[in-house]
């Protein structure tokens, strides 16, 4: 049976994203490089990360936490944790899509990234 994590991994990867897994302080973290679309970040390119809050199931649920390296000041609010993983900084924050994700027919990776991930990021 897949994790949760594995069927994200999945998606990415047939988005022709090159994935890998980290283990972080809040478990594992499927993470990939991004171009960032829009706000005062674009045209940079970051590893981006996603994970989950608890056990609940994707895709009827979206990873709740948006981890970044190197790490980016957000003035959004929410949580923040910082941490390091093979010498490589990260933030890790709280950033759950909320009705965005609920209101989306259906519920992929690539409307995740385009709706969701461009918002956060314009936003900074």
């Amino acid at each position: 049976m897949y994790s949760n994590i594995d069927r994200i991994r999945a998606q990415l990867d047939a988005l022709d994203y090159k994935t890998t897994i980290v283990e972080s302080p809040r478990g594992q973290v499927v993470s990939f490089e991004y171009r960032v679309e829009a706000g005062t970040h674009k045209g940079k390119t970051f590893v981006l990360g996603l994970s989950f809050q608890g056990t609940e199931e994707y895709p009827e649920y979206p990873p709740h936490w948006i981890h970044i390296s190197p790490p980016v000041d957000d003035q959004k609010g929410g949580v923040v944790e910082r941490y390091e993983v093979d010498g490589r900084q990260w933030v890790a924050m709280s950033r759950p899509p909320g009705e965005v994700w609920d209101d989306m027919p259906t519920k992929h990776m690539q409307n995740y990234l385009t709706e969701h991930v461009r918002r956060l990021w314009s936003e900074m």
